[in-house]
């Protein structure tokens, strides 16, 4: 078994529990009939993990180890797939809640199983009483399309391209994507709200939601394999406003309860730096090695150039459309005339 807790036998000595060791210790002794099926390292599960406890949700917490053990690695820890037979035969319930074996997946009562991390926020959402992390209403159809469109918008921009340098074996490549990494960032920020720290400005939500674990595994995990450094937000208001989200989002409770010990959570990804991971995510990003290209939001006067170009290009069109009718007309004539 991989290490869980301080005294398990894979539990390095030099690892403190921090409040996700403490949580899940707690959770995992919960009646409840509300069973969470969660990896710890999982920034995936993480998501679903910070919903409940952000809308109180009384729930089991269910850890699932969907990789092979090896105790001469930190915790026994490997990205090193498991098949679906061995998923099936340690956790019916979680291959019944999940059927492609991939975490976060949730059984309520038996009988209200989903998987996949933003549908099931979503779910959580709606199902359970607690502060809303979508707005509700008609009056706020915007931002909540907002905050569904940057969470996926955040996957592309900013998840994507970091996995892609973590994973990276060549210099030039990592920074290529680390490159596109800092776009990506420029961009989530060029989207938030002013009048608060957070998304939306005041309000937690959604979107915190959807990028807190994977902030925070970059600047951990990619601080320590790849030397990941932001530009500073004393010299850049693009990471001036990320701070200051991120100061925010990781001092949120919910957010808290959520947080593991880093020193282990930086050790699980070993096979991620050493491209030996073999997870489900590895192999679809192994699967697209180039950075994409990212776009920057456009500024006002670049939108009025654009729309003047466009307008340009639709008037050399149509003038270029009426002289080639033209030629072609009295070409035509030309013709007939000869042929008479």
């Amino acid at each position: 078994m991989a290490a869980q807790f301080a005294g398990d036998a894979l539990w390095d000595p030099a690892w403190t529990e921090a409040d996700g060791e403490r949580t899940i210790r707690a959770r995992s002794a919960s009646p409840s009939k509300v069973h969470f099926y969660c990896s710890w390292f999982c920034p995936f599960a993480q998501r679903a993990w910070i919903a409940l406890e952000e809308k109180g949700v009384d729930y089991r917490y269910v850890e699932i180890n969907p990789y092979e053990v090896d105790a001469a690695k930190p915790g026994g820890y490997t990205k090193l797939q498991l098949p679906m037979a061995e998923k099936r035969a340690r956790n019916l319930g979680f291959v019944l809640a999940s059927p492609r074996g991939l975490v976060p997946a949730l059984d309520v009562n038996g009988g209200e199983r989903l998987c996949e991390s933003l549908p099931l926020v979503e779910f959580v959402d709606e199902r359970f009483g607690g502060p809303d992390l979508l707005p509700r209403g008609e009056l706020h159809a915007y931002a909540r399309g907002q905050c569904r469109r940057w969470a996926s918008e955040f996957d592309q921009r900013v998840q994507k391209p970091y996995y892609l340098m973590l994973m990276a074996q060549d210099p030039d490549r990592a920074e290529a994507f680390r490159e596109s990494l800092v776009l990506g960032c420029r961009s989530f920020a060029r989207a938030m709200g002013d009048g608060g720290p957070f998304f939306l400005g005041a309000d937690f939500g959604f979107v915190e939601v959807a990028a807190a674990p994977f902030w925070g595994r970059m600047l951990a995990v990619g601080g320590f394999y790849r030397d990941l450094r932001f530009p500073a937000g004393a010299d850049d208001d693009d990471f001036k406003r990320l701070e200051v989200w991120w100061a925010a989002v990781r001092e949120r409770p919910s957010v808290k309860r959520t947080l593991v010990c880093e020193a282990r959570l930086v050790a699980s990804y070993s096979d991620y730096a050493t491209d030996a991971a073999t997870s489900n995510y590895a192999q679809g990003a192994r699967a697209s090695l180039s950075p994409s290209p990212v776009e920057l939001p456009m500024t006002p006067e670049e939108a009025e150039f654009a729309q003047i170009v466009a307008a340009a290009k639709v008037k050399v069109l149509r003038v270029g459309g009426l002289l080639l009718g033209a030629f072609c007309a009295g070409y035509a004539l030309g013709r007939r005339r000869r042929s008479f």
